[in-house]
């Protein structure tokens, strides 16, 4: 089934920022008296935006959330693009797809996301990158999806998900659109089956066999 409107995720999708993120969560861990967290640990907490990370991080200190949010930023400006690179396949794929309008849904601020593919240089692939705080509300509130669709001028029906975690899977099915589940990001395998995605890849350049 062919798609015209592609939105991506951004983290365990298209890149793997994961040792950036725990970097910087582990040195507010650090401000706040406490150990380093394994990056298993952190990958768990990905998905839902800086507040939830933070939140779930720092269990001890719920209620120095955003002191303790602001601490994170500077760290994390600083560090994102330290280790933060495409998955293998990942540029290729997009190249494939050159034609095919395209766009960015994270949680993510948005600020960050629209420097790291900046940096990365794959921008250009993208008619619009939108994160967390793009909006008043962010994944899996369906109007994000339904938003970014209005905004491109493109079809519901004709648009696709292609994401790694819950959010992006319950954002798809709340918003009526078909979901691209990639196995190779930050959730296992079992998660993902349990949320019956329609489809399944285990590299990038699968992507492309579904969506042309």
């Amino acid at each position: 089934m062919g798609f015209d409107f592609l939105i991506y995720d951004l983290d365990g999708t298209l890149v793997d920022s994961l040792g950036d993120i725990a970097s910087s969560v582990n040195s507010v861990r650090v401000d706040n008296g406490l150990e380093h967290l394994s990056l298993e640990h952190i990958r768990s907490y990905l998905g839902s935006g800086v507040n939830a990370l933070i939140s779930k991080a720092i269990p001890d200190n719920s209620e120095k959330v955003k002191q303790n949010v602001d601490g994170f930023k500077p760290y994390y400006k600083r560090r994102m693009l330290d280790t933060t690179v495409m998955f293998s396949g990942v540029k290729e794929m997009l190249e494939s797809l050159k034609d095919k309008k395209k766009a960015i849904l994270t949680n993510k601020n948005e600020v960050y996301a629209k420097e790291i593919v900046e940096k990365l240089g794959i921008a250009d692939y993208f008619v619009e990158v939108w994160g967390g705080d793009t909006l008043a509300v962010r994944k899996p509130d369906p109007k994000t999806i339904l938003e970014l669709v209005k905004t491109t001028k493109s079809k519901l029906s004709k648009t696709v998900m292609i994401g790694d975690n819950a959010n992006d899977f319950l954002v798809a099915k709340a918003a009526g659109v078909r979901i691209i589940a990639v196995a190779y990001g930050y959730c296992d395998l079992d998660q993902i089956k349990a949320y019956g995605p329609d489809y399944i890849v285990k590299t990038p350049q699968e992507i492309a066999s579904i969506v042309l």
